[in-house]
């Protein structure tokens, strides 16, 4: 594979994580503001990445499998390429707990409400005898 090739396939890969990033701010932004998990218009939304996600996965194989197609001018790519991973790991770990917030039902939200300033104090003041 040739180095043109191979930065162009890094280059796709983190313009999809890009979009990915977008996709999953999107999403936390949705069940942060209504309170409840994506509708489905949103979800068929992200179940189209999937294809494309495939479709870069194969790509980003066919560089893995010819060691010759790493040239050294990659690495900053390679860098990048993992740092956005990272940030869409983070913030899909986020999306899943504001998801399982989200799916709670109601009696089990009020148990993890915010709790008022100073409710905590008056529940101990029962105790301090």
């Amino acid at each position: 594979m040739e180095s043109d090739q191979t930065e162009g396939i890094l280059k796709e890969h983190i313009r999809l994580c890009e979009d990915l990033h977008e996709l999953f701010i999107e999403e936390g932004r949705i069940m942060r503001s209504t309170g409840s998990p994506p509708d489905d218009a949103f979800l068929e939304k992200k179940q189209k990445f999937l294809p494309i996600l495939d479709q870069g996965l194969e790509l980003l194989k066919r560089i893995n499998e010819d060691p010759a197609s790493f040239p050294r001018g990659v690495g900053s790519l390679v860098e990048e390429a993992r740092s956005q991973l990272m940030k869409l790991m983070m913030l899909d770990r986020e999306n899943e707990r504001l998801l399982l917030k989200t799916s709670l039902p109601p009696k089990m939200k009020q148990a993890y409400s915010q709790v008022a300033a100073g409710q905590v104090a008056k529940a101990y003041s029962k105790y301090d005898k």
